[in-house]
């Protein structure tokens, strides 16, 4: 049997007129000419509420999002209408957002009230070249449909872990995934982006043609450069994947823990086709579990054996189920997909695997701490989770290839260990109860990590809350390079202005 690891798979309107804000410096406009304008170039690509079009394009993974609404929805259908719109929307000085796959959160992360999404749902091509070694992808694709177009011809990206992901903001934001052991982040494995600049032009980023936007695009988003409208990704023969699912009781995490920390610093880095993570999650009986999740790329050649770099998880009798499945990709993206139709929110930290047992129960006690506030203020249930993902140094060896990321990690930084704190709820009037208590759990483990001298300030973008400060935990010298390089390529600031979103460069 699966276990349920929802929690992990976190492995994350209409007025007359209106105004910008004072702060944007911009003119006041109408808010219908933005969409009319579209409507004239683009017949047929724009939407209106109360039609199909637009219902279907509000589909968001968390109620928070749904619940923004924009004035329309256009959904360019090439890369010239993403051109074309882009250059309406700048040269109108029109506020807009982008929507790529709408996973994230918080109201606002893809979503925009009263101005124009730009839904990039029909930009959902997965083209394989004729060596196999490629595979370009359009941006309006969840992960599921790459997984399940590649799986017949026996290949795979490094990609999402959940089938509703967006292929943009995993990809731009860094992107963990099950091959991440051999090959790095999903940033790590772009062959070459095309991108639609501020202006309307059309550019290509790669190793050798605008290399320090390729370089921004790894890790540092889209949202201060341009769109990306095609992603060439790196392809590689790829068969079944083998799992183990482990569940041992809550308490167990004081002695299952340190095992993870010595997975991540020394067993990963010596058998790249391993992955793993533990979920210590909250249980309608008012206990935890700790869960684990053990995953190899290359199976076993007996079904009943475990890799050897998983065997110090194994010795262990307290663990209440133990199951092991061997599958194609795309079953377990399905198995980890969180549902939509609720509210979410996620924070991370990231701290050096080298962290002492009681830097360990003072985390546990923060997040215990906070649950039981929840639990007694909120009048209902909320799903609360703690999840422990690795970041060997094989991982952060392979973020240096093709001149490096801009996330600003190094080798001599690892290994590393990410703690988020995926969090789930029903009600609305909830929303600053359970947001305002995660921030602050966030705040305080922070807190506990510098106290322990294991912080590492680095913030990991696609599990970020939306007060973190991410672009800028990538270090002075590197958020310096993404400021000067939003200034090339969007020299009027049009971008910075306009598209709406809480990952912006201050200019």
């Amino acid at each position: 049997m699966f276990l349920n690891f929802n929690i992990l798979s976190v492995l994350l309107i209409c007025s007359l007129s209106w105004k910008v804000s004072a702060n944007d410096n911009l003119p006041q406009y109408g808010r219908d000419d933005a969409c009319a304008a579209l409507e004239a170039a683009l017949p047929g690509d724009v939407a209106y509420p109360n039609t199909t079009a637009f219902i279907q394009s509000s589909s968001y993974w968390s109620d928070q999002q749904l619940e923004t609404q924009p004035q329309c929805f256009v959904s360019p259908k090439n890369t010239k209408s993403v051109s074309t719109t882009i250059s309406i929307l700048t040269e109108g000085n029109w506020p807009f957002t982008v929507k790529g796959g709408g996973h994230i959160p918080f109201s606002g992360g893809s979503s925009i009230q009263d101005g124009v999404t730009v839904d990039l749902v029909h930009l959902n091509d997965v083209n394989v070249s004729s060596d196999r070694k490629t595979v370009s992808v359009g941006p309006g694709n969840r992960w599921g449909n790459v997984t399940e177009t590649l799986e017949p011809l026996g290949l795979a990206v490094v990609g999402g872990r959940d089938m509703n992901v967006g292929v943009s903001g995993l990809t731009l934001g860094g992107g963990i995934s099950y091959f991440s052991g051999q090959y790095g982040w999903a940033c790590d494995n772009v062959r070459k982006y095309e991108v639609v600049l501020a202006s309307g032009r059309v550019v290509t980023a790669s190793p050798q043609e605008n290399k320090d936007l390729y370089w921004a695009l790894r890790g540092g988003g889209g949202m201060n450069f341009g769109i990306v409208t095609r992603f060439d990704l790196v392809a590689f023969e790829q068969g079944q994947i083998w799992m183990n699912s482990l569940s041992f009781p809550g308490a167990s995490n004081a002695t299952l823990i340190p095992v993870f920390q010595s997975l991540t610093a020394r067993g990963l880095p010596s058998d790249k086709a391993a992955g793993a993570f533990v979920g210590i999650n909250y249980q309608p009986s008012g206990d935890y579990s700790t869960d684990v999740g053990l995953l190899h790329a290359t199976v076993p050649t007996s079904a009943d054996s475990v890799p050897s770099v998983f065997q110090p998880f194994q010795n262990r009798s307290s663990a209440t189920a133990n199951s092991t499945t061997v599958a194609p990709v795309s079953t377990f993206l399905r198995l980890f997909s969180t549902p939509y139709g609720r509210r979410w929110t996620w924070g991370n930290v990231v701290i050096s695997a080298s962290f002492s047992n009681k830097f360990l129960a003072d985390v546990m006690s923060l997040f215990k701490s906070r649950n039981d506030a929840l639990l007694e203020s909120a009048g209902e249930a909320v799903t609360l989770g703690a999840l422990f993902q690795p970041i060997p140094l094989n991982v952060l060896e392979a973020m240096q290839k093709n001149g490096g990321n801009a996330l600003g990690l190094k080798p001599s930084n690892g290994p590393l260990i990410m703690i988020s704190f995926p969090t789930s709820w029903d009600l609305p009037q909830n929303d600053a109860l359970v947001e305002g208590a995660t921030r602050k759990l966030i705040a305080d483990v922070e807190k506990k990590a510098k106290e322990h001298k294991v912080d590492t300030g680095y913030v990991y973008m696609n599990y970020a809350d939306a007060k973190q400060e991410v672009l800028k935990s990538y270090g002075k010298e590197n958020y310096k390079m993404l400021v000067d390089i939003a200034r090339k390529y969007d020299p009027q600031g049009k971008l910075a202005q306009l598209w709406k979103g809480h990952l912006k460069l201050k200019r």
